[in-house]
């Protein structure tokens, strides 16, 4: 007896298809608290398709972070430089729901995450941070042992050596003193003080958010 094997061959196409969407779909609907989700053969991030992923080995990290064997995302953009083998987030427990997850909160929503070999800021890569000796102040600012950063930006001529975080988004350095990382013009980093409400002095100036007061 004679078989049609085109016809067979779509039959197994079709439910090899139906069978991955399925999963995808069941994936899905375990974690509806996830962004990233598979329709139709298609990963989306909130409703925005993703290109060339691999279902099969398709992970959510969660806080918009997933990856595959291929990339490491964040927010459904791939995220450069970024090696999907070794890349993980930090503190393994539970999630919300009481299951495990091995990764556990992952990224804090943006801000600075150390590497074993590169710094991100927001799922941006900084270039030529030092991994290895990075260290994250407060409010936005951070350091490692060559330069000083703000928001994941280089903070020009800043020394790293003496660079320290002071409060309300001042900081300094031995030889200047920054607001929001922008050189606060005319202050003498060796008696500056923030007093509080924005306000700072030195043993010359009165400043305002950064500002000298006239």
């Amino acid at each position: 007896m004679k078989t049609n094997r085109p016809l067979r061959a779509f039959v197994r196409l079709t439910l090899a298809v139906a069978l991955l969407t399925a999963s995808a779909t069941d994936s899905y609907a375990q974690n509806l608290h996830n962004d990233y989700f598979a329709q139709n053969g298609v990963m989306y991030y909130r409703n925005q398709p993703m290109m060339n992923v691999d279902f099969r080995s398709f992970i959510e990290l969660g806080f918009g972070y997933a990856k595959d064997r291929f990339n490491v995302y964040y927010q459904g953009l791939i995220l450069e430089h970024v090696d999907p083998f070794t890349f993980r987030l930090k503190q393994p427990g539970y999630n919300p729901d009481g299951t495990y997850h091995p990764y556990d909160r992952p990224y804090p929503m943006g801000g600075y995450q150390v590497m074993s070999n590169s710094v991100l800021y927001n799922g941006r890569k900084i270039k030529d941070a030092s991994a290895s000796t990075f260290k994250i102040l407060e409010d936005g600012y951070a350091k490692d042992a060559f330069e000083a950063y703000y928001l994941g930006n280089r903070i020009k001529d800043a020394s790293s050596n003496s660079f320290q975080y002071l409060s309300e988004g001042y900081a300094k350095d031995a030889f200047n003193v920054y607001y929001l990382g922008k050189e606060v013009k005319d202050a003498s980093a060796s008696t500056f003080k923030v007093l509080g409400n924005g306000y700072a002095e030195d043993a010359f100036e009165t400043f305002y958010l950064g500002r000298k007061i006239d």
